[in-house]
C-alpha cells in the first residue's frame, strides 16, 4: 500500500482493509470492485490487481501463508525489494530494511551523504542495513519513517527540535 503513497494516507485505509481482508483467501474471495472501493483513497487501480494476484500466488504456492524468505516474496506479482523487506521486517520480525524516501532522507542527512550527488538507492540501503539494530528492524524503520515525516521533513526540516542535531551532518552544514 505504501508504494507511491504517504504513511498518513495508508494509515487511514490499512486497519479497515486488514480487518475486512485478514488473509489471502479473503482477498481472492471478493470482487475486484470491493477491493478497489476499500483502497480507493490511495489511488492506482493496479494495486487491486497486485493484491489479488499476489494473494492467489500465496494460496497456490505457499498454502495461504505469507512467505518469510525474500526470494519467495520477490516471486510474488507486484512485490519488489521494498515490499519484500517491509514484509520480512514488519510481519516476520526479520532483520531486513526497507528504504523509502523518509528513511533515505534521514540517513542521508544524519550521515552526511552529499545530497548534491544524490546518493544511490544502493548506498541508502547499505547505510540502512549497517545502522539498523539487530532484532529491531521493524521498530527502527517505523521510527525513521515517523521521524522523517514529522521532524526531518523534505522541506523546512525542524532542525531546532531535532534530538539528532548534534550528530547530524546536514545540521552541521548550516541547513
Amino acid at each position: 500500500m505504501l508504494q507511491q503513497t504517504s504513511v498518513e494516507q495508508v494509515q487511514e485505509v490499512f486497519e479497515e482493509f486488514v480487518e475486512k481482508f485478514p488473509d489471502p483467501e479473503s482477498v481472492v474471495a471478493v470482487s475486484e470492485k470491493e477491493i478497489t472501493e476499500e483502497i480507493e483513497p490511495l489511488g492506482s487501480q493496479k494495486r487491486t490487481k497486485y493484491f489479488r494476484k499476489a494473494s492467489h500466488d500465496i494460496i497456490e504456492q505457499h498454502g495461504g501463508n505469507v512467505p518469510d524468505e525474500q526470494s519467495e516474496l520477490l516471486d510474488l506479482h507486484g512485490v519488489g525489494e521494498y515490499t519484500a523487506a517491509s514484509v520480512l521486517a514488519h510481519a516476520h520480525g526479520k532483520d531486513a530494511v526497507a528504504v523509502d524516501t523518509n528513511v533515505a532522507r534521514v540517513l542521508s542527512r544524519v550521515f552526511g551523504l552529499d545530497a548534491a550527488d544524490e546518493p544511490s538507492a544502493a548506498e541508502n540501503w547499505d547505510l540502512a542495513e549497517r545502522s539498523a539494530p539487530a532484532g529491531r528492524c521493524s521498530d527502527y524503520l517505523h521510527a525513521l519513517i515517523d521521524f522523517g515525516s514529522a521532524v526531518c521533513t523534505a522541506s523546512n526540516p525542524k532542525c531546532s527540535d531535532c534530538p539528532l542535531a548534534d550528530l547530524c551532518e546536514y545540521h552541521e552544514q548550516g541547513a
